[in-house]
């Protein structure tokens, strides 16, 4: 697996459905640090509504650059 940012071997690896299709996020250590993952994956989980969570979703994955 390779970073999608990098191309670096990838060690975060989990997929978010933005509608109903998954994207699978893949990030090297550095990466996963520098966009700050587990804080989005955080916002996600913890978000109030639907629109909410999608809007979370939607921010983490410009943060990727997907």
């Amino acid at each position: 697996m390779r970073c999608m940012m990098c191309g670096q071997h990838a060690t975060f690896d989990h997929s978010v459905f933005q509608g109903t299709a998954p994207t699978t996020v893949r990030l090297c250590d550095g990466c996963t640090d520098k966009v700050d993952a587990p804080g989005h994956l955080q916002k996600i989980k913890t978000a109030a509504d639907h629109d909410a969570k999608s809007a979370a979703v939607a921010e983490f994955l410009k943060a990727v650059g997907t």
